[in-house]
């Protein structure tokens, strides 16, 4: 199915994914994520309806104080686990089976750390790299302004 839903009946798993509302890469990873296929059904979060009371906390995720909460992407899974930063990524991608080698490949010995630095400096560094989107700034969103037009249409 699309959307991040659940491909398989009867053995559907749910993860949680608490991202940046605000940053223009975890929009349009969720955007994309959202129109591929995965094996189980992906529930979307964003950090700022997590903080601001919008969305209650549930037990996995209650005890992960603010400042972490901000500072990467998290991801639990049905069981309560827990995932932060790339692991979280790498948790999300063993779901897409299009993406699941990307996930083997991060997960060997030498990899795992590496995708952890890159992933560090991304996180840190996301609004320089890719912008932020304060159009639903305190949940509530603006339509782009246009230029008001100059008169008719020319003919």
């Amino acid at each position: 199915m699309k959307g991040g839903l659940a491909r398989r009946e009867g053995h559907e798993r749910t993860l949680t994914v608490v991202y940046d509302g605000e940053c223009n890469l975890c929009l349009a990873t969720v955007a994309k994520l959202q129109q591929i296929d995965t094996d189980a059904t992906l529930k979307w979060v964003t950090l700022q309806s997590l903080l601001s009371g919008e969305t209650p906390a549930w037990p996995a995720i209650a005890a992960v104080p603010p400042s972490k909460l901000a500072a990467q992407m998290h991801v639990t899974d049905d069981e309560g686990r827990l995932y932060g930063g790339s692991d979280a990524v790498l948790r999300l991608l063993r779901e897409v089976p299009s993406l699941r080698r990307l996930a083997v490949l991060g997960e060997l010995p030498g990899l795992r750390g590496l995708s952890r630095l890159l992933y560090r400096f991304v996180a840190r560094y996301r609004y320089r790299l890719f912008g932020k989107n304060e159009s639903c700034a305190d949940g509530v969103c603006s339509l782009p302004r246009t230029k008001p037009s100059a008169g008719g249409s020319k003919r």
